[in-house]
């Protein structure tokens, strides 16, 4: 396992990313209106709050990541494992019966409910890759200490 957490670096300031932003503008003279130096702080404003690949940043910047399909870990993990929101999923009643995730006897609960599908919804995981076993994944639901940690980043392979 390994390679997949980028270096800590710190989050780029308000003005930095309003600079950012201006430096890009249609308008490339060097001289801009109040409403474009306006629209660029704002737009800087609001991606400040977003992480960006290696940044780290709170718990509260990952959840709308995690709800674009971004892979998330903590620096503190050290590359053993990452957090990933799974997909809504709807299953068929005639699915239900082959799921491997599913023991018997729930199947049978949930042939008797409704139509007899089972619908998935805001799920959260725990992936454990490893290079000759596969990965194992299990739900997650952070404690006190993830929530309020600093050291939030998004992962790439």
């Amino acid at each position: 396992m390994g390679g997949f957490v980028k270096p800590n670096l710190k989050m780029k300031t308000l003005d930095e990313k309003a600079a950012e932003y201006s430096a890009i503008l249609c308008n490339q003279s060097g001289t801009y209106t109040k409403g474009e130096i306006e629209t660029a702080y704002v737009t800087g404003a609001v991606e400040s709050m977003s992480l960006q690949l290696g940044e780290t940043g709170s718990f509260g910047q990952v959840i709308p990541l995690l709800q674009r399909g971004y892979c998330i870990a903590r620096k503190e993990w050290g590359n053993k494992c990452f957090i990933v929101k799974q997909v809504n999923a709807d299953i068929a009643a005639d699915i239900v019966p082959k799921m491997q995730s599913l023991p018997g006897e729930a199947k049978r609960i949930i042939s008797k409910s409704g139509d007899g599908s089972i619908h998935y919804r805001e799920q959260c995981l725990v992936v454990y890759p490893d290079k000759e076993e596969g990965c194992v994944a299990t739900s997650y639901v952070p404690d006190w200490q993830d929530v309020f940690a600093d050291d939030w980043m998004i992962i790439d392979f």
